[in-house]
């Protein structure tokens, strides 16, 4: 099994001694994963970030993905958020293994990714009909993580740990999380958010309906899955301007098509770019881009009081 070098240092830089120690079995699990589930030798994915990914056919012939991972908490509650959306705007999860930390669902075909699309108002309303089915409510009993917890847990560490060289700017900071506790207090209630929902997790699928995949699995108010999407693939070639021109009619279309004012949206946005912010301190992957990145937030900063 000949690996990309560029898989195998992600796994080394995210997982560490655990990452180090799985690499050699990997393909050992995948030959078990073909046994325990009868399927042909597959093609690995051309495109994989944390997870062994393969396409292949179950013995009737049914196109399915196998996605191996690193047994870990992120890892499971995918296995969960797919089995509680049940294949509605989501790939339909055919079964897992936790101990193999292994996943079976279905391929999606053509899988053309929605940011080939090239057009950010069909791309965003995409989106935004994805949003508007894709949360279930939360059941009684969940393994899921709360956005709350993961608000709470990163601007803290952030604060206290993690940039004390402060980086990220205090005010922004200070401003999301004021953002975030007025979403909070204007929520209806939790559901299952995706909680990574962005261009190049929405596919196409055979029937031509545009699909999730890949989910983070996490409770909180509806409103917050537009926030991952916003700031997500603006074209580098762009000014500074443009992209902004971008972001506002993301924004706009989200709060046309959703019933959520644009300062709500917005605060989403702000919420969740921070957030992503301050998890590059923890994986120790600061982008050269930060400072831009930063004021690609200030965009959605300027939109809180519109």
């Amino acid at each position: 099994m000949h690996l990309p070098s560029s898989f195998i240092e992600r796994i080394h830089r995210v997982f560490g001694d655990d990452g180090r120690a799985w690499l050699p079995h990997l393909p050992d699990i995948v030959r078990q994963c073909r046994d325990k589930w009868d399927l042909s030798d597959g093609v690995m994915s051309s495109n994989m970030s944390l997870n062994y990914i393969e396409f292949t056919t179950t013995a009737d012939g049914t196109p399915v993905a196998l996605k191996i991972g690193v047994p870990h908490s992120e890892l499971f509650t995918e296995m969960e958020t797919l089995r509680l959306y049940d294949g509605s705007r989501s790939a339909r999860l055919m079964d897992e293994d936790r101990a193999l930390g292994a996943i079976l669902m279905q391929h999606l075909k053509p899988g053309t990714i929605l940011r080939q699309l090239k057009d950010n108002r069909q791309e965003t309303e995409i989106a935004a009909s994805i949003i508007s089915e894709l949360a279930v409510p939360v059941p009684s009993t969940h393994q899921l993580p709360s956005f709350s917890g993961w608000v709470e847990r990163a601007f803290r560490l952030t604060r206290t740990t993690w940039d004390l060289e402060e980086r990220m700017p205090r005010d922004l900071l200070d401003r999301a999380e004021q953002a975030f506790t007025e979403i909070l207090k204007s929520s209806n209630g939790d559901v299952i958010l995706h909680g990574d929902l962005h261009h190049e997790n929405i596919l196409l699928d055979e029937q031509g309906e545009w699909t999730a995949i890949d989910p983070k699995g996490v409770t909180g108010p509806h409103c917050l899955e537009t926030g991952r999407y916003l700031l997500n693939f603006l074209p580098e070639n762009l000014t500074m301007t443009d992209r902004e021109k971008m972001v506002r009619e993301r924004v706009a279309i989200f709060s046309a098509e959703l019933g959520y004012s644009v300062a709500c949206i917005a605060a989403c946005g702000l919420v969740d770019s921070v957030l992503g912010h301050c998890w590059s301190f923890e994986e120790e992957n600061l982008s050269d881009d930060w400072n831009e990145g930063v004021e690609q937030i200030r965009i959605l900063e300027r939109m809180l009081g519109t």
